[in-house]
């Protein structure tokens, strides 16, 4: 019973490094499936913790997310947890920083080519707001969140001036929750995780 338990663990640590490694990428199952040669459906038992992947699987997931699979001393566990939770530490407020700096670019260019939509323009200004707090929104883990902000900024420039206004809900939306957001970061110590859906398809 109690090597099923450690096996059940282990998984779910593993699912979790896995989904984290794609996060980090900002990558969706679909792109990581892709690139990965594999299953979409693969992925999302591998993130689950669902399945048991075998070593040749795990080798090339590893070789396409950047990671390095190694076989440690038991008496080396901890000296390495720890130095990789520190690692995993800076790559995480750096992979936050370079996301916040993407989406501030993104609603930059976005304003530029349409200075009078107001949601843009707030958009704009909350990010701006929000950067001094980069590291309680990375406490947060609001990546999956600001990835699809930043993909619907980005379809805002592709699409032509006429077919903007048909999605006009989306980007307000998403200013009235990085308003909320922000004063609620700004106003306590201990924020919940404020709830925010946006579908990143509402652009195709």
């Amino acid at each position: 019973m109690r090597e099923k338990i450690s096996k059940r663990s282990s998984l779910e640590l593993l699912a979790e490094t896995i989904r984290q490694a794609r996060l980090q990428k900002g990558w969706s199952q679909r792109e990581l499936s892709a690139r990965a040669r594999m299953p979409q459906a693969q992925i999302s038992r591998f993130e689950t913790g669902s399945v048991d992947p075998q070593v040749s699987t795990l080798v090339e997931l590893a070789r396409t997310l950047d990671l390095d699979l190694h076989l440690v001393p038991r008496t080396a566990v901890a000296a390495v947890g720890a130095a990789v939770r520190s690692a995993e530490r800076r790559s995480e407020q750096r992979a936050s920083q370079e996301l916040l700096a993407k989406l501030q670019h993104a609603a930059d260019d976005a304003y530029e080519r349409a200075p009078e939509r107001e949601e843009i323009g707030a958009i704009r200004d909350t990010l701006r707001q929000l950067e001094p707090m980069a590291s309680r929104l990375r406490s947060l883990k609001l990546e999956p969140e600001f990835q699809k902000l930043l993909l619907n900024l980005e379809a805002f420039v592709k699409h032509p001036p006429a077919q903007r206004g048909r999605h006009a809900h989306t980007l307000i939306d998403a200013a009235r929750w990085l308003r909320n957001l922000h004063s609620q970061l700004a106003h306590s110590t201990d924020s919940e995780r404020p709830a925010y859906s946006l579908d990143e398809e509402d652009w195709a």
